[in-house]
């Protein structure tokens, strides 16, 4: 057999390099998925085994076409294709030198603009002028679990850092491989962020721009509120941790830079002039009559009342008797049904589930919307007529599957049926506020004492207590942001007709157009010669 045709076969050597490039490609794609995380690999080394496999390929069929035919492989190595193919691999060179220089002199100088028509990018003026006018550098740490996405909470603070110039340093860290810090930082649930300036801490349970914001005031105007929780009537335990004890409450008021102080007011006789709260959390005995005289002073000078009351029927109170905190809360509109919720949607029953989207447009349960509320055992509410002093409004409400049963024993005997004559009907109020909008007294009331307790507090029942204090504390008025105007889009989709014109076009008319255009390149060079 003569050397010409050994020839013909040495287009092979190309075939077998050009498949060998096309799955070195494709393992490359997967290997890159793999890492993504986006597919599971049997046996990630055989990845590595095939890339070795296709690259010597490469290297082989080349070899071969050289063997074969290298006067071929000689004209071409000396023809006018490698000049080209040189001069294009130095325009490549040249461009990739000055896209590196580029990206690097951008990396340096870090710009980025809001193109989206609301600005629904950026941070509002407000919050730019607070970062901006920082007395302190600000570190901030987000308290976030692998199971939680920080995608958008590392977005937000990293605006936070690009408008403080460099006073506000953010630090990711995982609080159940760094519990102690998390500790440290009296942080009590998942997706928290705590703000530090100098020896003064804030502590966010929901950080969003409007509540970080809120907490950065709070750091520049450190004057400490005075929380006061009662006691003197087998109220919960706020001092020590427990399953139904109310010392995570405590924590999370302390890390946001309140004062928490148990009062007796049997004792005392009035409420002292330093608080900004007194809360009421699940009295097992009555008030007293001057008792519940020194709170309705304090209301009418403008103070901040929180009741969390257990269900008459499970606390076995005498009907008949007259309880002067039910009186107080009745001057604002406000008293506990004799009943307790039963929610068919919950398991068990007993445990009222408020609706997530009919919490009230309040500051307290704005940030709520969305968000899960339990209360493990509880009463409805009704309300008054609001008046021209007074306005009342119902904060969570049940779903309308639930009901306020009056007949314990059905309860007691799992057995509970709606009774149209006797029961309250859902929705019922599981939750309710009132203001006086000429002293300033605020009212909460809760028909639960448990919802907010150790063992309840990581849902967001611990996020509405907490924004009941910081609102009955007058703290929720800080800060007000400029909101971003939500710009309405629809799409309105093509008629039949139209899809068609745009199949047709897409599959037939712009392949043709293109195979149109190179025939005629092609027959005007052939014309040429």
């Amino acid at each position: 057999m003569n050397t010409r045709d050994y020839r013909r076969y040495a287009p092979l050597g190309l075939v077998l390099s050009g498949l060998a490039v096309i799955v070195l490609i494709g393992t490359f794609i997967v290997q890159a998925v793999a890492n993504a995380g986006l597919i599971t690999l049997p046996d990630p080394e055989l990845l590595n085994r095939i890339l070795i496999i296709s690259g010597s390929a490469i290297v082989v069929g080349l070899a071969i076409t050289a063997l074969l035919n290298p006067e071929a492989v000689r004209v071409f190595l000396t023809g006018r294709q490698v000049q080209y193919g040189s001069n294009a691999v130095i325009t490549f060179l040249a461009f990739l030198g000055v896209l590196v220089f580029a990206n690097i002199l951008a990396y340096q100088n870090n710009q980025s603009w809001d193109i989206s028509d609301n600005g629904q990018n950026s941070l509002a003026p407000e919050t730019v002028q607070i970062l901006a006018s920082l007395p302190e550098p600000v570190s901030a740490r987000a308290y976030y679990s692998s199971s939680l996405s920080v995608e958008n909470i590392r977005n937000l603070l990293e605006k936070f850092r690009e408008a403080s110039d460099g006073k506000f340093q953010v630090e990711f860290i995982d609080p159940q491989f760094d519990f102690l810090r998390a500790e440290s930082d009296q942080v009590v649930r998942d997706g928290t962020v705590v703000l530090e300036m100098g020896q003064q801490k804030q502590i966010v349970t929901l950080p969003d721009e409007q509540n970080l914001a809120s907490a950065l005031i709070r750091l520049t105007n450190p004057e400490s509120l005075v929380v006061y929780f009662l006691t003197g009537h087998g109220e919960l335990e706020i001092e020590t941790p427990g399953e139904f004890n109310l010392n995570a409450v405590k924590t999370t008021l302390e890390g946001k830079n309140y004062t928490v102080r148990l009062l007796n007011l049997k004792a005392s006789g009035a409420v002292p002039e330093d608080a900004s709260v007194v809360v009421i959390a699940g009295p097992r005995q009555p008030l007293q009559e001057d008792e519940v005289a020194a709170l309705r002073n304090f209301l009418a000078n403008g103070g901040g009342l929180i009741v969390l009351r257990e269900p008459k029927k499970l606390l076995q109170a005498d009907p008949g008797q007259v309880d002067p905190l039910e009186t107080l809360l009745a001057e604002w509109a406000i008293s506990y049904n004799d009943d307790i919720v039963i929610d068919p949607n919950a398991n068990p029953a007993i445990v009222a589930i408020a609706d997530p989207q009919a919490y009230a447009s309040h500051p307290i349960t704005r940030d709520l919307r969305g968000l899960y509320t339990f209360f493990p055992s509880t009463s409805s509410i009704s309300l008054g007529e609001s008046s021209q002093n007074i306005g009342v409004a119902a904060l969570a409400q049940s779903g309308v599957t639930a009901w306020g049963e009056t007949d314990l024993a059905s309860i007691e005997n799992n057995a509970p049926v709606f009774d149209g004559a006797s029961d309250v009907p859902g929705p019922v109020t599981l939750a309710a506020v009132s203001q006086d909008f000429l002293a300033g007294g605020r009212v909460i009331a809760f028909a639960d004492e448990e919802f907010a307790t150790d063992g309840w507090f990581q849902r967001g029942n611990g996020d509405i207590l907490i924004n009941a204090v910081d609102w009955t504390a007058g703290q929720e008025q800080l800060i007000s942001l400029t909101p971003g105007r939500t710009i309405e889009r629809s799409y309105s989709p093509p008629s039949l007709l139209g899809f068609i014109g745009i199949l047709l076009t897409s599959l037939c008319v712009v392949p043709l157009a293109v195979i149109g255009a190179g025939a005629y390149v092609w027959f005007a060079r052939r014309r040429q010669g």
